[in-house]
């Protein structure tokens, strides 16, 4: 119980500053502006679409399958309204519960201290901060809890066949897919772990988990519609799959550079290597070697020994890291190159194979939860001195982290000095900039923003309204029609409609504007309040 309150202390005293941030990037479209979550009765309905708010559509607009999140933002609506604190203290509570979870799944493969240790370096780890104080992040927090959750009943199952296990182990995971579809890892984790450890009740599993991701599928695609299509603005996604494997040594050895060395954090990453460099492909490319070998030499040390749980356990946690890392790796494209909070469920792996490492060096081989700490020597001390010294640095360094996510102003200001050329990043900065009344500096970012995404709506609906506000209105209306022709904006529609309305000559022109928006946005209020002003105006 002590060392639970030592996670749970921690956790609030390290994370304590960011329950008093507010909302920041998506969580505006998901959550403030988003109608569908502001009432528990819409529940059913975010079961049968995605995330983002329409506009008025009629539905929720996407490429994403959340309903679970969802489902968490409308309950704490619901009872606290447009309030960010109590959103980030449930955040914060998930993350904890999740990290006391890791300590007692550790606890089973490691001794106590040593799984302590490694559960306290997740909870206060830099690169979980995003996950920790993004709001929107919360999907990656909860398909990690319910994993988990999963795993502590297939750790559980005995050697006979148990329906109530098994029943509470697909729950789990059903409930880990619906938060976030790189869930399906822990199915693979799952047959890994038995394979390794167990050998039993595979057909079982194998029946059970069919239908589970069966029911997950059906629901997704047959009743939601919502398809695994890739965001095409992202500039990882242009890529062809050759130039995507040129950047893989990259991004795996970015993963594990932020994880030793935890200093340039920042959101919205979009670098990308199209052609082959010395610093750009064939540096990473050695130390993703030598992290390789020292890994399989690493196992070929313990494999000579007598000792088969210690390459057991290292063999498990090594093959978690590099399967849990894999879909991040831009084989497959996903709407960003890198990002802090993608690592949650890698880095369990991560420590799992320091752990097993400083087990064997230290003569402790690792055991299960079963087995009793009486008569084996004292931890040793500089392991726990070194150990007190990370972790007092990695929750420094968190802290300091969390300051950034106060708002949008502070982290997009921080985080562009650090990343260079990111397209949503200069247009979030800039939206920022023009809310403060900095017009000129915003007008500089929402500019380079349509050069690097000039098929994206949002930037060319913002520096539309840049020229609106300097009273440039056809500047300002090419640009809103602009937005509209790239991905049919509802803000587009909506600026585009005033400018119409209030300087347009041509009536009939504006008439049929309108009738076009709303036969596409039936339910967005702006529009039906500026079609009624443009109908009242005519008549008179």
């Amino acid at each position: 119980m002590k060392k639970i309150l030592i996670i749970i202390i921690l956790g609030l005293l390290i994370y304590s500053y960011s329950l008093f941030n507010g909302f920041v990037w998506d969580d505006e479209e998901q959550i403030v502006n988003n109608v569908f979550v502001h009432s528990v009765n819409n529940i059913p309905i975010l079961f049968k679409t995605s995330t983002f708010n329409s506009g008025g559509a009629g539905i929720l607009s996407g490429t994403y399958y959340r309903p679970l999140m969802m489902t968490f933002f409308s309950f704490v609506y619901q009872i606290f309204g447009p309030n960010p604190f109590f959103f980030h203290f449930f955040q914060l509570v998930f993350h904890i519960a999740t990290t006391v979870l890791i300590y007692y799944f550790l606890k089973y493969f490691f001794k106590k201290k040593l799984s302590l240790i490694l559960a306290i370096i997740f909870l206060v780890h830099p690169v979980n901060v995003e996950a920790v104080a993004y709001i929107s992040a919360i999907q990656d927090i909860f398909y990690v809890l319910f994993g988990l959750l999963a795993f502590y009943f297939v750790i559980q199952d005995k050697d006979k066949f148990n329906f109530k296990n098994i029943f509470l182990i697909n729950l789990f995971l059903f409930l880990s897919l619906l938060s976030k579809e790189t869930a399906f890892l822990f199915f693979i984790l799952i047959f890994l772990y038995q394979f390794i450890f167990r050998k039993k009740n595979i057909f079982e599993h194998i029946v059970f988990f069919s239908i589970t991701i069966a029911s997950y599928l059906i629901l997704r695609l047959a009743v939601a519609g919502v398809f695994f299509t890739p965001y095409h603005f992202a500039p990882i996604v242009q890529l062809n799959f050759w130039q995507r494997t040129l950047m893989v040594p990259n991004i795996f050895i970015h993963y594990l550079s932020v994880f030793f060395y935890p200093v340039k954090l920042a959101v919205m990453q979009h670098w990308v290597l199209k052609t082959i460099s010395f610093s750009g492909f064939y540096v990473p490319l050695i130390f993703v070697t030598l992290f390789l070998l020292a890994t399989i030499t690493f196992f070929l040390k313990i494999t000579k020994g007598e000792n088969k749980s210690s390459r057991n356990i290292f063999l498990f946690f090594t093959s978690w890291f590099f399967i849990t890392i894999f879909p991040y790796l831009q084989l497959f494209p996903l709407d960003m190159t890198v990002a802090d909070r993608w690592f949650y469920l890698p880095m369990i792996g991560l420590l799992g194979m320091i752990g097993a490492m400083l087990s064997f060096w230290q003569g402790r081989s690792p055991r299960p939860e079963s087995v009793s700490d009486s008569g084996v020597a004292p931890f040793p001390r500089m392991t726990i001195y070194i150990s007190i010294i990370i972790i007092c640095l990695f929750s420094m360094r968190s802290f300091i982290r969390t300051l950034d996510w106060k708002n949008g102003l502070t982290l997009y200001s921080k985080d562009n000095i650090i990343v260079q050329d990111s397209f949503d990043l200069e247009n979030n900065y800039g939206v920022e900039l023009f809310r403060r009344g900095n017009f000129n500096d915003a007008k500089i970012h929402f500019e380079k923003s349509t050069k690097l995404a000039p098929h994206w709506w949002t930037n060319w609906n913002n520096l539309g309204a840049v020229y609106e506000r300097e009273k440039n209105y056809q500047k300002a209306a090419k640009y809103y029609q602009k937005a509209i022709d790239n991905g049919q904006y509802y803000l587009a529609y909506e600026n585009l409609a005033k400018i119409l309305v209030a300087h347009g000559k041509d009536q009939n022109k504006t008439k049929e504007f309108l009738q076009k928006a709303l036969v596409n946005f039936p339910e967005n209020q702006n529009l039906q309040l500026i079609n009624i002003y443009f109908q009242e105006n005519n008549k008179k």
